[in-house]
Formats: C-alpha cells, structure tokens, sequence
C-alpha cells in the first residue's frame, strides 16, 4: 500500500496527562498514548504530529493531529477501533485522509481557544474540573475593554512564562460571552505563547473583578512588564476548541 497522510480531530479530558506532547521520561501524554494505540491499530510504528502542544491539564474539544501510514485498513474500522482502545478521556472524532504534504501544525491558519469562568455564590462539582470558580459578579464591559487592548500585533512579552522566547505574536480576535452562571473567553490567533492564553485570561478576570484598569494592561503591554500582571490562572478552565485550516 501507499503511504497515505491523515488528519485527524480529537478531544480530551487533560486532567491526567502531562499534556500533549511526548516526553522522554514517559509521563503520560496524550501524543504518547495516541501513537501507541494507532500503532496497535494499525499494525505499523505511528509518529502523530499535534497541531497544539497544550500544557498539563489543559483540555481539548478540538485538536487536530496529522500522521502517515500504509495500512489498508478503512476509515470506518480504524475510529471504531480507536474507540474500543482509547481510554474513555481521550475520543478520535473524525480522520481523513489529506495531501501528502499536509502538516498539522505547519498548516494551521488559527487556533481557538476558551478559557472558562463559572460564576456563582459556590462551587459546581460539575464545572470545577472544566473551569474556574469566582463568586462575581464581573464587569463584562470592562472585560470587553481590556480585550481590545490585546487584539493584534504585539510584543507579549508581560504575557508568557517563556525564556528567551521570541515574543512577538499576532492575536486575531478575543470574545467575552456570557451564559447561565458561565463567562467564557475566546481567544483566537495563529500561534500562542507559553502560558499566554491563562495569563491573558487572568487579566481580564482582574478587569472584570476591578483589581486591573486597562490602563494597566494598556502599561503593562506597551514596557513588557511581566511583574505587574498577574500569574497564570489553572490549566483546568483552558481548552483548546478548534484548529483551522
């Protein structure tokens, strides 16, 4: 058979990994643990390029993730056995087969993310693995505000946890929505820094709790100034909702 290329869209709960990214010591990862089950699957050693390194306990309903293979087994036959030996936290939705040259992580136009905000008097069992708990009430306006500061072409230095990264980054769009007891965030943008998405998500959560001005964020982008903003929220309200192409 030939060497075909695939594309595939996954989602994960990232509560017990090390996030996605192989590591060498072999912690748990979700590229390591996909890799040797489509290995299984296909009865050939699979490599599965992520378009996404997302951290430790940072979730997905959308990641993508390319790989090759020569194995003549059908679509249909590969997902369902995917499923049957996939840990339930960790679900292929959809493969196809793409380009030959088609790379997930070089190809992707943008990413979206959310960051998820549960607002109430107490906690929710429920939403406390998939978001972060404040009792409110936040100022959404002056959330929306802040956000406009962030959109565009920036050096994000003040926004990474990164050494000596190159800092500069393109950020296409930022959305505050609210719904029943929920503010979500969604920042959208071709590449991302790291810890960037919660460092900017905790800024806006202290723009809509009063802590910070936008004038401060407005500061704090212009001089670079890690120090001034605060640290990075938990990995656990983050997900990653789509890569596009």
């Amino acid at each position: 058979m030939p060497r075909r290329n695939y594309l595939m869209r996954l989602a994960y709960d990232g509560r017990a990994y090390e996030g996605w990214q192989r590591l060498p010591d072999g912690k748990p990862s979700i590229q390591a643990l996909v890799e040797k089950t489509l290995s299984s699957v296909l009865g050939e050693p699979v490599e599965v390029t992520g378009a996404s390194r997302t951290d430790r306990g940072v979730h997905a309903e959308g990641q993508a993730a390319s790989f090759h293979s020569r194995s003549p087994k059908p679509l249909p036959a590969i997902l369902a056995d995917l499923d049957r030996e996939l840990p339930p936290d960790i679900v292929v939705k959809r493969i196809d087969e793409v380009d030959p040259r088609f790379h997930a992580r070089f190809r992707a136009k943008s990413k979206l993310y959310r960051y998820r905000f549960h607002v109430g008097e107490r906690p929710d069992p429920f939403l406390r693995p998939y978001s972060h708990h404040v009792r409110g009430p936040l100022d959404l306006v002056a959330m929306r505000e802040a956000a406009l500061l962030l959109v565009g072409e920036h050096d994000f230095a003040a926004f990474t946890n990164a050494k000596d990264a190159e800092t500069r980054r393109s950020l296409d769009a930022i959305r505050v929505e609210e719904g029943e007891g929920l503010v979500d965030v969604f920042f959208e943008g071709k590449s991302f820094l790291y810890n960037q998405v919660r460092i900017m998500a905790a800024a806006l959560l202290a723009a809509g709790e009063g802590r910070l001005s936008a004038a401060a964020i407005r500061e704090a982008l212009g001089k670079g100034d890690r120090r001034s903003l605060p640290g990075a929220l938990g990995a656990w309200g983050l997900c990653l909702m789509e890569v596009r192409y």
